[in-house]
């Protein structure tokens, strides 16, 4: 009796080796090559999102003219915000990239590690706010009537432009003078002056001892203050170098320091 199984199998394999040639042709959109590994390398397409844009008292303004940047890409790739705040950075090949957002007189503000996997769906990135920097700040601070639940400080805000809403953003370190880029955000605080519009407005804030030591600042240890001009409105984002939290639209002039008893 001639058995068959031979025919059989031939045909089978056949059968196996035209699948694997097609499969191993086949290529992604218009030739370009398909995903290489999970993060689509491969691929090219759009990153796109809205921008809103205030000034330091949160007041809207035009939204055109943002710049976009893909921070470190070579060439550039750029796009400039419409109307509607809407902007599109085309032909991305896929990764992760830093996004910043650039605008004069603006404190410029970046999206870190954002992911784009490429292909026809455009990343879509939501609506960053932007803000002015604040234009007020902080001639004099001193200690004021403290006790042991409030750290009691007297300040004096100072703005080139009438208004009669202050904003003050106090730093903590355990070293003097205390930066943004060195200290600790404890607190933001927001004076009015009665309705009254004035280019300087003394005050006292009060800072609870709690917010000092929640901040890592032991009970008994000296902790040094600085008051910087805030805004209404201020976006943050952390430093991969550093791991700090950046707060671009703060005022860089620093109150005179003070140090305080815990």
């Amino acid at each position: 009796m001639k058995l068959s199984y031979p025919k059989k199998l031939s045909r089978y394999a056949c059968v196996v080796l035209s699948t694997a040639l097609l499969l191993a042709g086949c290529k992604g959109k218009d030739g370009d090559p398909g995903p290489a590994g999970p993060s689509g390398t491969g691929l090219s397409g759009n990153i796109t999102g809205f921008v809103n844009s205030v000034d330091e008292n949160g007041v809207q303004l035009s939204k055109t003219g943002v710049l976009v940047t893909l921070d470190g890409v070579t060439p550039a790739i750029t796009a400039t915000s419409d109307a509607d705040g809407r902007f599109t950075l085309s032909n991305v090949r896929a990764g992760t990239y830093n996004i910043v957002y650039s605008r004069a007189g603006y404190g410029t503000f970046r999206r870190i590690g954002v992911g784009h996997v490429g292909g026809d769906q455009a990343t879509f990135l939501g609506t960053s706010t932007m803000s002015q920097v604040s234009t007020q700040t902080i001639t004099s601070l001193t200690n004021g009537s403290s006790n042991m639940i409030t750290v009691y400080l007297n300040l004096t805000v100072a703005s080139p432009v009438p208004t009669n809403t202050f904003r003050v953003a106090f730093f903590a370190s355990a070293s003097p003078n205390p930066t943004p880029a060195t200290g600790i955000l404890i607190s933001t605080s927001t004076i009015g002056s009665g309705g009254t519009f004035a280019t300087y407005y003394s005050t006292t804030v009060g800072i609870n001892r709690f917010s000092l030591t929640n901040a890592g600042f032991a009970s008994g240890t000296t902790v040094y203050l600085a008051a910087f001009g805030a805004t209404s409105v201020f976006p943050s984002y952390l430093d991969p170098a550093t791991g700090r939290a950046v707060y671009p639209t703060f005022s860089t002039t620093s109150s005179p320091g003070i140090a305080v008893q815990l």
